[in-house]
């Protein structure tokens, strides 16, 4: 069965190429468009360019560009229909069975999707009737313009027991699809339907790609119901997986690079108006991780502006911990007692909702806040529990490389040694890691094991300098570069001011890396800070001269999704602060115990065949670089 055009046009609208293209390829904004690597060809420097607006790329080196479909079929060698049906999947649209062009899932699905549009129509038109006029006052009252009562398509239920079925059923919609999307329930007798929705104020609920998926509802009458009321789940309507406002504030999300989070409707739409258009709701429940994953795709910062009563705050406590886990930078908009986001906008203006912007506090200084007010602090054991509690918050950060800044954070507010912290930290990663192996062993005790499983190393495991030797030597391959040598080229290469640090207090040099790759990487990267280059990365990216393998290289330490720190490149100082300090200082010297171990391994092979003085030589260079190995493992507490 032939897909129809106007299939195929509809997933074309809700893929969103800036998206699809950012799953493969690493976009950075660049004015009104994106910039990437093209991956059609061997590109040195962002020559492909990714409209939002036009929903085309083009690269300006080779000469590619397309849509949505272009890239899909030409990167992933993909069929057109292939192509199709994966932008379909991901876009929550379900395409005809090709060899059942009738298939029920399909078009209950479908008549989910024009059933619900129906009845956004429906409550927008009945707002701007006489029957609305109540509901249009209300939303006035609140300071909504009519662009955006238009824009988020807020509406009212009749005060009228049957008035939304009698329209649908005069359209044409049948009672199951009205059922299907919540907005019909039957008596007792199952034989008399009725709307769900009556006398209320209309927010319709749209999912990310623009799509009608239910309604939250609030009275406009005291009739002993429920002041907010929502769609029930449905076919189309998973509240744990949709974000009120999204739709309408992902592109100015993705340009800010950050959302504010909010729990209601009216929280939402009161900052929009009051130009915060990159405001969402979670629509009064927690935070989930579907909700953040989903977000994840436009920004990797949330500012979370709940209530200021103590439920608002526990809501916040809740979110937090999901979003840090999912490698988010967390915000937390600490608002007055008794304020929320609307009622404080309100209040006292946009200008003074900024300056609260401006005044957010991390995730670890809103907990400490949280504790302190609860006196948790007071007390011996009260101190033991709160240390527990933020060291394990700050186990769930991903970017490891941030800890040691955050316990140094914890180290002051709670006037602790910070060795002290640190030994407590890794006493509960050890016991945390212990508990992972157990269970991980206890899972698998009962499996087979084969050839690919019996054996596995981890990136963390040290690899012997002969490992380096062999693997480094396979034909056609890139060096490996080790986590360590990782770790110093990525600062190296991304923060300012810290290739200056390395080399002058430090005294890092090339020679001292252990893979040939990390060599000359930093052999690179030093000749260009001597020629005057401030960014680093950037200056070897546009070097023409640079082997492309090193280039390759260069990219695969410097872009990638676990970034080192973002906030480093935030501090106004002259060398790295004190957590990239310690991350530098710990992996040179792994380095140095690597370089050592494999000197101490070719002076052991040498001696078994060296004579004359040589051997001698060779053992009293064995005594200094074994006292060497012992000062760097004391330096490591190894």
């Amino acid at each position: 069965m032939k897909i129809p055009e106007h299939i195929i046009e509809q997933v074309r609208q809700r893929s969103d190429i800036v998206e699809i293209i950012g799953e493969s390829v690493q976009l950075k904004k660049s004015g009104r468009s994106f910039v990437g690597l093209c991956p059609f060809h061997q590109d040195r420097k962002p020559s492909m360019n990714v409209s939002p607006d036009l929903q085309i790329f083009k690269c300006f080196s080779c000469g590619k560009g397309g849509n949505v479909f272009t890239f899909m079929t030409d990167f992933h060698r993909l069929t057109f229909i292939e192509a199709l049906k994966l932008l379909a999947a991901k876009a929550g649209i379900v395409l005809p069975d090709e060899d059942k062009p009738d298939t029920g899932e399909y078009n209950r699905l479908e008549a989910a999707y024009k059933t619900l549009l129906a009845a956004s129509k429906f409550f927008c038109n009945t707002l701007n009737s006489s029957e609305g006029k109540e509901a249009l006052k209300y939303f006035k009252k609140r300071g909504f313009q009519q662009k955006l009562i238009e824009d988020f398509a807020l509406g009212y239920a009749p005060d009228s027991w049957t008035s939304l079925l009698a329209e649908l059923k005069k359209q044409g919609f049948s009672e199951s699809a009205m059922e299907d999307t919540g907005l019909i329930l039957r008596r007792d007798d199952n034989k008399s339907p009725y709307d769900r929705f009556r006398a209320r104020a209309m927010f319709a609920i749209h999912d990310v790609s623009g799509r009608v998926v239910g309604f939250g509802a609030r009275q406009m009458k005291d009739d002993g119901q429920a002041k907010y009321i929502n769609s029930p789940q449905s076919l189309v309507y998973d509240k744990s997986k949709v974000l009120y406002g999204l739709f309408q504030a992902k592109q100015e999300i993705r340009s800010q690079d950050h959302a504010i989070m909010v729990e209601g409707y009216a929280d939402a739409l009161t900052l929009h108006q009051a130009g915060f258009r990159n405001t969402i709701a979670s629509s009064g429940t927690s935070l989930t991780k579907d909700q953040l994953q989903l977000l994840g795709r436009y920004c990797k910062k949330i500012f979370i502006a709940y209530d200021g009563d103590s439920a608002g705050i526990h809501a916040a406590e809740r979110g937090l911990e999901l979003a840090i886990e999912e490698g988010f930078e967390v915000k937390i908009i600490s608002l007055p007692a008794g304020e929320d986001p609307d009622s404080f906008v309100k209040n006292n203006g946009a200008d003074a909702f900024k300056i609260y912007i401006r005044d957010a506090v991390s995730f670890l200084d809103f907990k400490i806040s949280m504790m302190t007010k609860q006196n948790l602090l007071s007390t011996p054991e009260g101190k033991a529990e709160a240390i527990r509690t933020l060291i394990q918050s700050i186990a769930k950060v991903p970017d490891v490389l941030q800890h040691d800044f955050l316990m140094s954070r914890v180290a002051d507010a709670l006037r602790l040694s910070e060795t002290q912290l640190h030994k407590i930290y890794d006493e509960l990663t050890k016991a945390r890691k212990a508990h992972s192996s157990k269970n991980a062993r206890q899972s698998h005790a009962h499996e087979p094991q084969n050839a690919s499983t019996a054996v596995q190393t981890t990136p963390s495991q040290p690899q012997s300098s002969t490992d380096i030797v062999k693997v480094s030597s396979r034909k056609g391959e890139q060096s490996p570069i080790l986590p360590e040598e990782k770790a110093v080229l990525r600062i190296a290469l991304t923060v300012p001011n810290a290739l200056k640090y390395m080399t002058q207090q430090l005294n890092v040099v090339s020679a001292m890396f252990v893979t040939e790759g990390a060599q000359r990487v930093f052999a690179l990267a030093e000749t260009a800070l001597n020629s005057g280059a401030n960014d680093i990365f950037h200056s070897l990216n546009s070097q023409k001269s640079i082997p492309e393998e090193d280039l390759h290289l260069i990219m695969e330490i410097a872009i990638r999704r676990e970034m080192p720190s973002e906030k480093w490149a935030d501090f106004k100082v002259d060398v790295p602060p004190e957590n990239a300090r310690r991350v530098l200082t710990d992996a040179v010297l792994k380095i140095q115990m690597r370089s050592i171990e494999r000197e101490m391994s070719s002076i052991k092979s040498q001696m078994k065949t060296a004579s004359g003085d040589l051997p001698n030589q060779l053992l009293v260079r064995l005594m200094e670089i074994t006292t060497e190995k012992k000062n760097i493992a004391d330096k490591l507490g190894t």
